[in-house]
């Protein structure tokens, strides 16, 4: 059962402003709220606008739409300006071409997974939350598990987001193959999109479901079983998508210290995928990393790769000018017990293609503490001269929280201690008792400096009310600032 099955579903797709949203059970068309008439939160402004406009249906239409909405449906406070009830002819004019495509990509976009409206328990519940668990409304292809927000922008520091994520629909992976791991929720590879990046809509693509990329057909290749992104960035000289991910084939592997049975899957690398456009990923290049060898503490995968630019690794040493990448893996036979633990790692390359591993460089904490079972997914930004490592952490109860951990040079890490009673923070940690969709765990975060200094935290969260399955979404946090020590949820 659906955990909000009763509230409104909300589009904010970017269009000639930050605010266009589409109304439950009317036809296609969008609708205009200019910013200084509305000063309402992003979770209430789903019926503020002042006028429509649509290329596909009549004055008549739009006019009894726009009379339809009034200050006690859209709980406008009092003061607020009527709703027109007419278009306003100044604002209509005809769409460029960067607008029509605008008007196409939101046209296909649709969600009912975040609310706007509803009791404020409800509100209460979703606060901070920009992506949440797909209907049953239509047959999305992450309709089962999401996970691994990776938010940039079109146009650098402005413009439009994008948030590419992955998941799965079923219990089963390409190739028939079943998920060594119930819970993990690789798979399939989708968008989501967002005039303002505090309420994402499900980008509607051309695969089943609506994903963007899916596992090769070829039973040959290392990502013909699932795949997940990892990281995307946009090359303007090259007019550029380019998406690292990694995947898993059908060619079995014995997880060392885990299991002598071997298990179709398990050998996760990485690839990297091209398009024009950011929506098709047709060029696909991989592994381009393989696993070490045998006894090596990368033998098990070299997963959720995450990659600087040379545009982005300024300052002097062994790094400046190099693509950089990170990953972790599953080290096993280790920890208490033999239990084992995650380990990061760092690798290099001059062109992107060919690549050279750097060793481990950071791992688990000391017994006891938060982050016992080691650092796993995890993301890296320069802030000034410094590298700034966000990651996940978690210890042996199962408990996960996001981290800090900091580096001159990029090779040499220590977790930081400005912040929190133990080595690495934590900085965010899950709502535990709290009846909010992120009460069980945060986790993957993807860090995403704002032009004004101050940075934003996407993070998975997972959260169960009493009797209720659990659910996956993506939150939000800020920082206070430019300090990447101190977070704050948006509400």
């Amino acid at each position: 059962m659906a955990l909000i099955s009763s509230l409104t579903t909300l589009a904010s797709l970017s269009l000639y402003s930050d605010n266009i949203h589409s109304i439950p059970n009317q036809p296609r068309f969008l609708q205009y709220s200019p910013a200084p008439l509305c000063h309402l939160p992003y979770s209430s402004s789903s019926c503020c606008f002042t006028l429509c406009r649509s290329s596909d249906h009549s004055q008549k239409q739009l006019n009894f739409i726009c009379q339809a909405i009034s200050h006690s449906a859209c709980n406008l406070p009092r003061g607020t300006a009527a709703v027109s009830s007419s278009i306003d002819k100044t604002f209509i004019r005809t769409p460029t071409k960067r607008q029509q495509q605008k008007m196409s990509i939101s046209a296909d976009a649709s969600d009912a997974t975040a609310s706007t409206e509803g009791s404020i328990d409800e509100q209460k519940w979703s606060s901070a939350r920009v992506l949440g668990y797909a209907t049953e409304e239509f047959p999305w292809w992450d309709r089962k598990l999401l996970s691994g927000a990776v938010v940039v922008r079109e146009n650098g520091l402005q413009g439009p987001y994008r948030m590419y994520y992955y998941g799965r629909g079923s219990d089963v992976w390409n190739m028939g193959v079943k998920p060594f791991n119930q819970f993990l929720p690789t798979g399939r590879v989708g968008l989501a999109t967002s005039s303002d990046g505090l309420s994402f809509l499900r980008y509607k693509g051309d695969l089943e479901g609506g994903a963007i990329m899916d596992p090769s057909d070829n039973p040959t290749d290392f990502d013909c079983v699932h795949v997940a992104v990892s990281d995307v960035h946009y090359q303007k000289e090259d007019k550029l998508w380019l998406m690292h991910y990694f995947g898993g084939g059908l060619d079995e592997a014995v997880l060392a210290g885990f299991s002598e049975l071997p298990i179709k899957g398990i050998k996760l690398r990485p690839g990297v995928a091209t398009s024009a456009d950011g929506l098709h990923f047709q060029s696909r290049n991989g592994p381009i990393l393989d696993v070490g060898d045998a006894g090596s503490w990368d033998q098990n995968g070299v997963s959720w790769p995450r990659v600087l630019l040379p545009s982005e690794t300024s300052v002097p040493g062994v790094l400046q000018g190099k693509w950089v990448m990170t990953y972790h893996t599953r080290e096993l036979g280790v920890g208490p017990g033999g239990a084992g633990y995650f380990s990061a790692g760092l690798a290099i390359s001059e062109d992107g293609k060919t690549w050279e591993k750097q060793g481990k460089i950071i791992s688990a904490g000391s017994s006891g503490s938060w982050d016992e079972n080691g650092v796993s997914v995890r993301h890296v930004v320069m802030i000034g001269s410094q590298y700034v490592m966000f990651y996940e952490g978690s210890n042996y109860k199962g408990e996960f929280a996001i981290g800090l951990a900091v580096s001159d040079d990029g090779i040499a890490w220590r977790k930081d201690e400005e912040f929190g009673s133990e080595p690495g923070g934590p900085i965010l940690r899950a709502r535990k008792g709290e009846d909010v969709w992120d009460n069980v765990i945060v986790a993957t975060p993807y860090v995403l400096p704002m032009q004004d200094g101050s940075f934003r935290m996407y993070y998975l969260g997972v959260g169960r009310r009493p009797g209720e399955e659990t659910k996956q979404g993506i939150g939000l946090a800020v920082s206070k600032g430019s300090d990447f020590r101190t977070w704050t949820r948006i509400v």
